[in-house]
């Protein structure tokens, strides 16, 4: 997909979900955010990633359904690779510092949930205490950390330092900026310093970063927090089918 296709691509959701009802439906990532990558033929690389919100347990198995249905054909028709998080609406609710969160495009593609607008600026339920925000914004980095142990290394790595990057901005962090070349220390000492109490997920990778299944240990964490369900729960990833 050509970068010049986004605004289509973001079109042509709007109308495959324009008859939904029972979720909310928006997109998040580096395609929502306007900074995806591409490839040497000036194509977009980077996957589509949206979020999908329900109101109960019990409309997990029927939303897997639909958005398989749904996001076959968008993948398909353009040719690019989608993933798909579905969030049960207490654990978004009070996930607003999550990466996912911040990284969402402020428009619904459908919100049957009556969620509104203010759902892109509402930062949580711990709005007023900074160490809430910062133990949300530091779990990107464990995660990427981890992910680099089984999966790319380099590109893994790189999207860990970025957002070690983004969270030194965001809090003013010198000393986070001077040791991207051991983040594991660098989290450590923001902890510390801070009185951080570190998101499960982040105190997971910290007490065994070296551990053979970190990877799916840390996924499985972030996945709880910030969307209520675990990864094989939440996750519908899609690749474009191969032509005949």
């Amino acid at each position: 997909m050509r970068p010049e296709d986004v605004p289509l691509l973001f079109q042509e959701l709007a109308r495959e979900f324009a008859d939904v009802t029972d979720m909310s439906v928006a997109a998040t990532g580096s395609l929502a955010r306007g900074d995806h990558r591409t490839g040497a033929s000036g194509d977009i690389v980077s996957n589509l990633d949206l979020v999908h919100v329900v109101a109960e347990d019990a409309d997990v198995p029927e939303t897997r359904a639909v958005v398989g249905r749904k996001m076959r054909r968008i993948s398909d028709a353009f040719r690019i690779e989608t993933t798909s998080v579905i969030a049960r609406l207490p654990a978004f609710r009070q996930a607003g510092h999550a990466h996912y969160r911040i990284s969402m495009r402020p428009e619904w593609f459908c919100d049957g949930l009556g969620l509104g607008p203010d759902a892109f600026s509402c930062p949580g339920h711990d709005e007023d205490d900074p160490r809430t925000a910062l133990a949300w914004m530091m779990q990107p980095v464990p995660y990427y950390l981890a992910k680099a142990t089984i999966l790319d290394p380099a590109t893994n790595l790189a999207k860990a330092r970025r957002a070690a990057l983004r969270l030194a901005d965001r809090f003013d962090l010198a000393q986070m900026r001077d040791d991207l070349d051991n983040l594991p220390r660098a989290l450590r000492t923001l902890i510390a310093e801070r009185g951080v109490t570190p998101l499960e997920s982040t105190a997971r990778y910290l007490d065994a970063p070296t551990h053979p299944a970190i990877a799916q240990l840390v996924r499985d964490a972030v996945f709880v927090e910030g969307m209520g369900l675990s990864s094989a729960d939440s996750m519908v990833i899609l690749l474009p089918s191969v032509p005949n």
